[in-house]
């Protein structure tokens, strides 16, 4: 079965909303009683839609119709193409300035978002933004499904799924390390003798085990033959609170060294000197669809990232 840009142009909306029935319903004639269309209707529609993407999308057997490998990468791609074109409607009937949707991680809402922002002049600008914040996965996952424009964030390549990179635009922006903090204050701070094994006499606040920091930190030190620590508290999406605690208390946490230049740290963290324990270092990227990379709107929060990636970098300790 060839691809026919001919059948392509004669597809309709429904025709990219037929996948996602019959994934749900396993049933060309529950699919028919959905979209009012009786099940030859419905049988056509699947091959119109197979010839015009010129492969097989829909498995037939006894128990039903299930969609096949293409089928399932055809709908995810479909559900990113209709979330975007409901955001379209949304923002025309809206009669207001457009909205451009930015996940980002909560650690760069502190200093480096707010910083891109402000080179765009975004307060000034005919733009406004829903800014959405959370875990790499959770954040590229919304990307993925079309509920994000872009993604400002960490970007685990090793972790994400082939069919997802393919279609991801990246730009680096910067390079930081992730470092054990604790307080100025702290008895372990100025230590040049310190040895890995003090760091378990002491009580530990850390995020959730599925958090890529923590499991960084964790793989760091059984690969010197370290116990993971028990963490007095956890705390999840929350690196305010996290340095809060960090300040206050003679605790130790983990978390990226640009953390600690920001107004909530409010220089009362410091990194131990602990040149024995290698972590890897955390790279940050702008990211999005490819279709998408056109759009004026993200040219230009794309822009101004790089100039306070630029900045960021320069400054003294970067």
């Amino acid at each position: 079965m060839t691809y026919s840009p001919q059948r392509l142009d004669g597809l309709r909306l429904r025709h990219l909303r037929l996948l996602e029935l019959i994934d749900e319903h396993r049933s060309l004639r529950a699919v028919g009683a959905c979209l009012n269309r009786t099940q030859p209707a419905v049988s056509q529609m699947v091959k119109d839609l197979e010839y015009a993407l010129g492969g097989t999308l829909v498995e037939r057997s006894a128990r039903g119709v299930a969609l096949s490998a293409a089928g399932k990468l055809a709908l995810q791609r479909a559900r990113s193409g209709l979330a975007s074109f409901e955001h379209l409607i949304a923002e025309l009937h809206a009669d207001q300035s457009p909205i451009l949707r930015v996940g980002t991680n909560p650690a760069l809402m502190f200093q480096f978002l707010p910083a891109a922002l402000r080179i765009l002049g975004a307060e000034n600008a005919r733009m406004r933004f829903k800014l959405r914040t959370g875990i790499v996965g959770d954040m590229l996952q919304a990307l993925w499904d079309g509920d994000l424009d872009c993604y400002v964030g960490r970007v685990d390549w090793d972790q994400m799924p082939q069919k997802m990179i393919s279609v991801l635009r990246h730009d680096p922006l910067i390079r930081t390390e992730l470092v054990l903090a604790c307080s100025i204050r702290h008895p372990l701070v100025g230590r040049k003798d310190l040895s890995l094994g003090e760091l378990a006499d002491w009580p530990w606040v850390l995020p959730p085990p599925d958090s890529n920091n923590r499991i960084a930190l964790e793989a760091g030190l059984r690969n010197h033959g370290m116990a993971v620590p028990t963490p007095i508290m956890e705390i999840a999406a929350d690196p305010g609170a996290l340095m809060i605690l960090a300040r206050e208390m003679n605790v130790l946490t983990c978390m990226p060294r640009l953390m600690l230049d920001t107004h909530v740290a409010g220089g009362e963290l410091c990194a131990l000197d602990l040149p024995s324990l290698s972590l890897p270092p955390i790279l940050v990227g702008f990211v999005t669809l490819a279709e998408h990379e056109n759009m004026a709107a993200l040219q230009s929060l794309r822009q101004a990232l790089g100039q306070a990636a630029a900045q960021l970098n320069a400054a003294p300790g970067a």
